[in-house]
C-alpha cells in the first residue's frame, strides 16, 4: 500500500503541476495577450519566407521507391553504369466494341502500322540546341534504343580514309556477284549504288510483325532494303540481291579474288611494310565474307507476307514459330536462324536474326490444353527508347547536336519527342479526321509515352485552388452557424472562431514554408491534400477551446464571481486548465501518429508525413501563442458586454441589457445557495453545464442511455460483429498495390490505356546484372545463372533464352564464327575475342548493356573496342529477361521477384561473390509490396506505443491509457476492412493512413480526461463527460468533413478515395467508438476518479461546511480573480 500511496501522491503533484502550468499561461494571456501573439505571428510569419526555397518533386522514381530496401543500393548500381531504365513507349490495338474480342489480325496489324510507321518514318522533331539558332531535326532513331553502326559498315568510297571495309568491301563483292550471275541475260539487275554503307539500325523494337514480311515495312533504313532488293527471275526461283550475293560467293571464288585484288591496290597506297600488307588484306577480305554471311541473316525477305491470311491462318502460322523456338535447344553459337531461311520455317525472329519475345506483342490470349494459342485479342507496339542518363546515348546525341547537354536538357528533349508522339497517337486514338474513323472504325488504339506518367503526377502535384477556397468557404461556414448566437449576440463566438481558422491558415503557410527550409520537397500530396487536411485537423482544436470557454462565460456562478472585471482571468485558467492537456495530448497522439507514420520508406508518403506532422507542430505553437490570446481577447470582449463583431450589423455593438442589469441576474441565479469558489485546484468545475443546445440534448437523452445494461451489451455485441466482419474483410480481401489505373485521370489517354493493358499483357522486360567481376574467369557463373534462371518457366520463356538475347551470347557467336572458338571462352582470349567483338556487327547489338572503365583513372569510357587497350575492361553489364504471365497485379510480380532473387542469391552464396542481381520496373516499383503486412504492424503498433505513452503522461491512469489504445485498435482494424468496401488496396498512401488513424482517432482522449476529473458513479461521470465534449468533437468530426469534403471535387480518384473516402469512413467509425463504444467500456471498468480530484473535492466541501471558505474566496487563499487587476 505504500508504493501504491507513493504513486498516487506522485501523479497528484503530476497533475497538480500541469493543471498550475495550464492555468498560469491561462492567466497571463489573460492579462497580457499581446505579448505571445506577437511573438507568435513573428515566429510562424517567419517560417512562410520558406516557401522560397519551395523545390516540387514529380520524377516517379523519386517518389516511389522506397528508401533503404535492397533495390535502392541496385538502383544506384544501375543508374550510375546504364543510366536508368529505358524510356518505354508502347501502344495496342483492340476491338473496340469488345477489348477481348478476337481481333481481324490482318486487319488490325495494317492499322498497327498505320498509327506507329510514321513515328519512324514520316515525323519529326525540330530541336534547337542550348545556345544556338539553327534547329537539329531529330526522328524516333535519334531516342530510341537501337545498334549504333560501327565505322566499318557506314557510307564512303574511300576505307583507306573512312575505315568503312567491309561496307565498301560488301559492294564490290555484291557488284561482281550479281553481274556475274545475270552475265548475258540481257538483263539489268540492281546493284548496290558506289559508296554504299549503312548509316542507321533500326530501333530496337517489338512488333506483332516480327514473325512476318511486313516488319520491314517501316524503321528499315535503305540501306538494309537494298540488300533484299529483288533479283530478276531465275530458272531456280525469285532471289534477292543478299541471296544472290551469298550463294555466289560460297560457290565461286571469282569475286574474291577480285576483291583481293582491288583491296591489294589500295593497302599498297598506305606504304606498310610488306610484312603488315598480307596479314591486313586477309583480314579485310575475311571480314567482308563473315559480314555477307551476317547480311544473309537479316532482314524481312523470307518470312510469309500475311497479307491474305486469315485469322485462323495467322495463329496457326505462329503457333508453329513459337513451336519451332521451344524445340531449338542449340548452343548461342547456332542461331536458328539460318534453318528458318534455308528451310524457309515459320519463325518470329528480330530483324537481326535473333528470337523475338513475341507472345509480349499479343494481348488477351486463350490457349488450349496443348498450349498453343486460340485466341489473340489485342495487339501491341513496344519500345524502348534510351535514358537520358545513358552514357552511350549521351555521347551520340551530343555529337550530332554538336553541342553538350546537361541531363535536364536530355530529359527534356526525350519529353519534347515524346509530345510529338503524343500530338500524332492522340487524335488517332480520339478518332479525329483519320482511318481510325473510317476503315479502323472497328478498333480502338490506345497508347503510353514515358512522359505520361510524369504528366500525371506534374499535374496532380497542381495546387487545387478553388477546391481549397471551397474548403475554407465551408470550414468558415460551418464555424459560423456552430458558434453564432443570434438571441444574445454578446455569447455569439463566430469572429473568434474564424479568426482561429485563419491561424489555422497560418499554420498551414508556415508548416510548407519550414518544410521547404529544411530541405523537404513537395510531392503531389503536398499541394492535393496537406491543405484540406490540415485545415480539418487544426480547426477541431478551435472548437474545443471556443466551445469550452463558451460554456464558463455563460456559467452565472463563475460570473457572478468575476462581476465588475473585465480581465477573464478566472475563465482562462479554468479553460485551459480543462482543454490544454487534451489539446497537447491530441497533438502529440497526431505528431506520433504522423512521425511513426514516417517511417514507411516510401519518399512520397514519407514527405506527407513529415509535412503534416510539421503542420501540426506548428498548428500547437498558433493555438497557444496565437489562438488563446485572442480567445482572451474575445473573452473580454463578453465580459465587457460587446456583441459579436460579426453581427454588428444586425445588433450593434454593445448589448442592449447593461452591465449593472447583468451583474443583477447573474446575482439572483445563485442566491438560493452559498457560491462554490471556482478555481484551478478546486473540482467543483466539474458541475459545469453545457450552455447549448446540443449539450443539453446529451445531457437530458443520451447519456441516460448508457445507464442501460441492455443498451451497453448490445453496443458491445453490434460492435464485437462489426469487428469481426472487418478484419475478415482486411486480411483476406483487401489487395496489395497502387496500379497505374488506380492514380490516372479517368478518361485520359493514360487512364484508357492502362485499363486495357494491365492484365491482357502480363510481360516485362527485366534484367539480370552482373557486378564488378572477373569476366574472362567468371564466365561459368554466369553460365550458371542465366541457367538456373532459365529452369522458372513460369516467368521466362522458352525463346528467346537469356544467353541467347545477352551480350554474353553474341560474343560467343562472334568468337565461333570469327575464330572457332567454343564457349566459354578461354581466359586468356576473353579480351581479345571482346575487343573483335565490340567492334562488330554482332558486338555493336549489344554495346548498350556493357559498362566500361579505364583501370588507371577508374572513369567510364566506351566498350566500343574494349580488350585492345589492356587498361579498359568490362566492369558492368546487364542481360534481358523476358518476364512473362506478370501483369499489373501485384502477387504475381511478387512471386516472380521472390522466385528470381531466390536463384541469383544462392548462387551468388555458392560462388562466395556478389555476381549479379536482378532489376528493372517490376523490381523497382513493387519491392515495397514485400514487406507490407511488416510496414503495416510496425507504422501502427508504434503509434498505438506513441499514443499509450502520451495518454499516460496527460491523463495520468494506465486504465484510461490501455481503453483508449484498445479503442484505437479497433478502430484501425474497422478502417482497414472497409479499404475494401470502399476498393481501396494496400500500398503506401492507405498503409500510412492507417497510422495516422491512430493519431486522428485520439480526439475523444478529451472526453476520458473530463470523466477521469469528474466525482460520482462511473454512469454520472459517463454522462457528464458526454455532456462536455460531445458537441465540440462532434464538431470536430463536422469541420474535418466539410474541410476535406472539396476533395471529391478533384480530378484525381486516389485522392478522393485514399484521403476523402478514407478519412471520412476514419472519422466515422472513430466518433462511434469514441462516443458509443469507450462510454459503454468506461461505464464497466472506467477508472475512479483521480485521487487528488477526491482530495480537493473533500476538502472544498470540508471547509464550506466549516465556514472557513466564504463566497468567492479561491481555495489556495490568493485573492478572487475578481479583484485582480
Amino acid at each position: 500500500m505504500g508504493l501504491h500511496d507513493s504513486f498516487r501522491k506522485a501523479v497528484g503533484r503530476y497533475h497538480l503541476w500541469m493543471n498550475n502550468a495550464f492555468s498560469a499561461y491561462g492567466s497571463y494571456v489573460a492579462r497580457k495577450p499581446h505579448v505571445p501573439f506577437i511573438f507568435g505571428m513573428l515566429l510562424l510569419g517567419g517560417f512562410c519566407f520558406g516557401l522560397f526555397n519551395y523545390h516540387k518533386e514529380i520524377d516517379l522514381e523519386k517518389l516511389w521507391v522506397e528508401h533503404g530496401s535492397r533495390v535502392v543500393e541496385e538502383k544506384e548500381f544501375f543508374n550510375s553504369r546504364f543510366g536508368g531504365i529505358p524510356r518505354q513507349e508502347t501502344a495496342a490495338i483492340v476491338s473496340k466494341g469488345n477489348p477481348d474480342a478476337q481481333l481481324k489480325l490482318t486487319h488490325a496489324m495494317d492499322a498497327l502500322t498505320y498509327a506507329v510507321g510514321p513515328l519512324f518514318d514520316n515525323i519529326s522533331l525540330s530541336y534547337t540546341p542550348p545556345g544556338r539558332t539553327k534547329p537539329v531535326i531529330l526522328t524516333q532513331g535519334d531516342l530510341c534504343v537501337r545498334p549504333l553502326v560501327p565505322p566499318t559498315l557506314r557510307p564512303g568510297n574511300s576505307p583507306l580514309l573512312q575505315n568503312n571495309w567491309l561496307s565498301w568491301g560488301f559492294q564490290k563483292l555484291s557488284t561482281c556477284a550479281v553481274n556475274a550471275t545475270f552475265a548475258g541475260s540481257g538483263v539489268t539487275p540492281f546493284t548496290l549504288p558506289v559508296g554504299w554503307g549503312i548509316s542507321k539500325f533500326p530501333c530496337t523494337k517489338l512488333l506483332p510483325h516480327d514473325c512476318f514480311r511486313e516488319g520491314g515495312d517501316f524503321d528499315y533504313p535503305e540501306a538494309l532494303r537494298q540488300l533484299e532488293s529483288p533479283m530478276p527471275p531465275l530458272p531456280t526461283g525469285n532471289f534477292t540481291l543478299i541471296d544472290i550475293t551469298a550463294t555466289f560467293v560460297s560457290q565461286s571464288n571469282v569475286c574474291t579474288v577480285a576483291l583481293t585484288s582491288e583491296v591489294q591496290n589500295m593497302v599498297t597506297l598506305t606504304g606498310l611494310p610488306s610484312e603488315q600488307v598480307a596479314p591486313l588484306i586477309t583480314q579485310i577480305v575475311e571480314g567482308v565474307l563473315k559480314q555477307t554471311a551476317t547480311f544473309f541473316s537479316w532482314g524481312y525477305r523470307w518470312r510469309r507476307s500475311y497479307k491474305g491470311m486469315s485469322d485462323k491462318e495467322i495463329i496457326n502460322y505462329i503457333n508453329s514459330a513459337m513451336t519451332l523456338g521451344k524445340e531449338w535447344n542449340q548452343p548461342p553459337t547456332n542461331p536458328q536462324v539460318q534453318a528458318c531461311i534455308l528451310q524457309q520455317l515459320p519463325c518470329c525472329l528480330t530483324w537481326f536474326g535473333l528470337h523475338s519475345p513475341i507472345l509480349a506483342a499479343f494481348g488477351s490470349i486463350d490457349y488450349n490444353d496443348g498450349g498453343n494459342v486460340t485466341k489473340i485479342g489485342g495487339l501491341r507496339w513496344g519500345q524502348n527508347n534510351y535514358h537520358e542518363a545513358q552514357p552511350l546515348w549521351k555521347d551520340y546525341i551530343e555529337d550530332k547536336l554538336g553541342v553538350n547537354l546537361t541531363q535536364k536538357e536530355r530529359k527534356n528533349l526525350h519529353k519534347a519527342w515524346e509530345a510529338v508522339m503524343v500530338n500524332h497517337l492522340l487524335p488517332l486514338r480520339n478518332r479525329g479526321k483519320t482511318l481510325f474513323s473510317s476503315t479502323y472504325k472497328d478498333l480502338q488504339l490506345e497508347f503510353l509515352t514515358w512522359r505520361s506518367t510524369q504528366d500525371i503526377i506534374s499535374d496532380s502535384a497542381k495546387t487545387p485552388i478553388w477546391q481549397i477556397i471551397l474548403s475554407v468557404i465551408l470550414t468558415s461556414l460551418y464555424a459560423f452557424l456552430a458558434f453564432v448566437n443570434f438571441k444574445r449576440p454578446v455569447h455569439s463566438h463566430t469572429w473568434v472562431t474564424l479568426t482561429g481558422l485563419a491561424v489555422v491558415t497560418l499554420a498551414i503557410l508556415s508548416g510548407f514554408g519550414f518544410s521547404a527550409m529544411i530541405g523537404i520537397k513537395f510531392s503531389p500530396l503536398a499541394g492535393g491534400v496537406v491543405p484540406f487536411l490540415a485545415l480539418g485537423l487544426g480547426i477541431d482544436d478551435v472548437f474545443v477551446l471556443v466551445n469550452i470557454m463558451r460554456n464558463y462565460l455563460e456559467d452565472p456562478r463563475l460570473q457572478a464571481m468575476g462581476a465588475g472585471s473585465v480581465v477573464p482571468e478566472r475563465e482562462m485558467r479554468l479553460t485551459l486548465a480543462l482543454a490544454g492537456p487534451s489539446v497537447i495530448l491530441t497533438t502529440f497522439s497526431v505528431l506520433a501518429a504522423f512521425f511513426i507514420s514516417s517511417l514507411n520508406p516510401m519518399p512520397i508518403s514519407q514527405w506527407f508525413c513529415w509535412q503534416m506532422g510539421i503542420t501540426a507542430s506548428l498548428h500547437t505553437l498558433g493555438l497557444l501563442l496565437i489562438f488563446m490570446p485572442i480567445m482572451a481577447i474575445d473573452a473580454r470582449r463578453v465580459k465587457a458586454r460587446i456583441n459579436d463583431p460579426n453581427l454588428w450589423l444586425i445588433h450593434g455593438v454593445r448589448s442592449k441589457v447593461t452591465p449593472s442589469a447583468a451583474a443583477e441576474a447573474k446575482e439572483n441565479e445563485v442566491t438560493e445557495e452559498p457560491a462554490v469558489p471556482f478555481d484551478v485546484n478546486d473540482p467543483s468545475f466539474g458541475e459545469n453545464t453545457g450552455s447549448t443546445a446540443v449539450s443539453r440534448w446529451v445531457a437530458a437523452k443520451y447519456a441516460p442511455l448508457f445507464k442501460d445494461n441492455i443498451f451497453k451489451v448490445t453496443v458491445v455485441l453490434l460492435s464485437a460483429v462489426f469487428l469481426a466482419i472487418m478484419i475478415f474483410l482486411g486480411f483476406h480481401k483487401v489487395e496489395h498495390g497502387l496500379k497505374l489505373s488506380d492514380v490516372t485521370l479517368s478518361g485520359s489517354y493514360q487512364n484508357t490505356f492502362a485499363k486495357l493493358t494491365e492484365e491482357r499483357f502480363p510481360n516485362y522486360d527485366v534484367a539480370v546484372v552482373t557486378r564488378e567481376i572477373d569476366y574472362p574467369n567468371r564466365q561459368n557463373q554466369m553460365l550458371e545463372i542465366f541457367s538456373e534462371l532459365q529452369k522458372k518457366t513460369r516467368w521466362v520463356p522458352k525463346q528467346p533464352t537469356i544467353l541467347e538475347s545477352s551480350w554474353l551470347g553474341g560474343l560467343y557467336l562472334y568468337s565461333n564464327r570469327s575464330a572457332n572458338v567454343s564457349y566459354p571462352l578461354p581466359p586468356a582470349l576473353f579480351n581479345q575475342l571482346a575487343a573483335g567483338w565490340s567492334t562488330s556487327s554482332l558486338g555493336i547489338f549489344s554495346l548498350q548493356d556493357v559498362y566500361c572503365e579505364h583501370s588507371g583513372t577508374n572513369l567510364p569510357v566506351s566498350c566500343f573496342n574494349v580488350g585492345s587497350d589492356p587498361s579498359v575492361r568490362i566492369k558492368a553489364s546487364k542481360s534481358a529477361m523476358f518476364a512473362q504471365n506478370l501483369g499489373a497485379s501485384t502477387e504475381p510480380n511478387l512471386d516472380m521477384i521472390r522466385e528470381t532473387r531466390k536463384v541469383v542469391d544462392r548462387l551468388n552464396e555458392k560462388f562466395g561473390e556478389k555476381v549479379a542481381f536482378m532489376y528493372g520496373y517490376p523490381f523497382l516499383f513493387y519491392e515495397q509490396y514485400l514487406h507490407s503486412y511488416h510496414d503495416l504492424y510496425l507504422v501502427v503498433g508504434l503509434a498505438l506505443v506513441g499514443v499509450f505513452v502520451a495518454v499516460t503522461i496527460f491523463q495520468f491512469s494506465l486504465t484510461v491509457s490501455i481503453l483508449i489504445c484498445l479503442v484505437l485498435l479497433i478502430t484501425n482494424l474497422e478502417v482497414y476492412g472497409f479499404l475494401y468496401i470502399i476498393g481501396a488496396k494496400l500500398n503506401a498512401l492507405s498503409l500510412v493512413n492507417l497510422g495516422i488513424v491512430i493519431g486522428m482517432s485520439a480526439e475523444f482522449t478529451y472526453l476520458a480526461r473530463s470523466f477521469l476529473i469528474v466525482e460520482g458513479s462511473r454512469n454520472h461521470r459517463v454522462g457528464k463527460a458526454l455532456e462536455w465534449t460531445f458537441e465540440p468533437l462532434l464538431h470536430g468530426f463536422g469541420t474535418q468533413f466539410v474541410a476535406t469534403f472539396p476533395l471529391l471535387f478533384v480530378k484525381y480518384h486516389a485522392f478522393r478515395l485514399y484521403y476523402f473516402a478514407m478519412f471520412t469512413i476514419m472519422g466515422l467509425i472513430a466518433f462511434f467508438n469514441g462516443f458509443v463504444l469507450l462510454p459503454a467500456l468506461l461505464t464497466w471498468v472506467g477508472p475512479d476518479t483521480l485521487h487528488h480530484i477526491k482530495q480537493a473535492s473533500s476538502q472544498t466541501q470540508s471547509q464550506v461546511a466549516n465556514g472557513s471558505v466564504t463566497k468567492g474566496e479561491p481555495l489556495n487563499g490568493s485573492a478572487p480573480d475578481g479583484d485582480q487587476k
